[in-house]
């Protein structure tokens, strides 16, 4: 639960607001099951790389290390653009979307059945990916804690406590159902099937978070007090 700070009559009052209130916000949801996807999706593909480049290319374990190292540079270069482009203003929404976009692109170009690959454009598509997840995942996180704070009327400091714990158990999550249920589609449908199903759940899930996205009220530059408050959420809630 996160403490829920309000003036009354001059006075401060401190109130629990539950972890439940937190997904009552479409925009909040989708964020949870985005990061959970997005993290499916890298840890399968990481999972199964070697394997997929020893099984494709008959590349041994130095080549693979390398394209490996080259991938999670690539990674890091995606978290710095991130957080460089935030301090340029550039709309966090931006990049989730645009990392959303390089993850599919690059999911699904790993191993197209219509294309005939290299193992170099292979590897270049698992930096795609990387990029692109770097660029996505650490931009989810403020979004969301932004959505909370300003939704539900409470401090910066008590929604980021919250959030970075449901968006951590969102991201383990992901990592823990993925190389379960990767492992399972490429032992039955084979490496080409399993990453298409992969990039086609989160096109699918980019399709349904733009439409909430375009379907909400942008209230990043609402006034705080202007924002429904806590109390007023839950009584809408109900009231549906």
């Amino acid at each position: 639960a996160v403490v829920s700070t309000q003036s009354t009559g001059g006075e401060e009052q401190s109130g629990w607001v539950p972890v439940s209130a937190m997904f009552i916000l479409p925009i909040v949801v989708m964020g949870m099951i985005t990061e959970t996807l997005i993290s499916m999706i890298i840890n399968t593909i990481e999972s199964f790389y070697p394997n997929f480049f020893l099984e494709r290319f008959n590349k041994q374990e130095g080549y693979i290390g390398t394209v490996m190292a080259i991938a999670g540079v690539i990674y890091c270069v995606g978290t710095i653009l991130a957080g460089y482009l935030g301090d340029m203003k550039v709309p966090r929404k931006a990049m989730i979307f645009g990392g959303m976009g390089l993850i599919i692109i690059g999911t699904i170009f790993i191993d197209p059945s219509f294309l005939k690959i290299t193992d170099k454009w292979a590897a270049f598509m698992l930096c795609v990916v990387n990029l692109g997840s770097g660029l996505a995942q650490i931009s989810i996180l403020p979004c969301l804690i932004l959505q909370f704070q300003f939704r539900a009327g409470i401090s910066r400091e008590e929604s980021s406590c919250q959030m970075s714990g449901l968006y951590r158990a969102a991201y383990f999550t992901g990592a823990f159902f993925g190389p379960i249920i990767g492992g399972a589609l490429i032992g039955k449908l084979g490496y080409q099937i399993c990453f298409a199903i992969l990039a086609g759940t989160l096109g699918l899930n980019l399709i349904i978070l733009w439409i909430i996205e375009l379907s909400r009220p942008h209230t990043v530059d609402v006034p705080l007090e202007k924002v429904q408050p806590y109390e007023n959420i839950l009584s809408n809630v109900e009231a549906r």
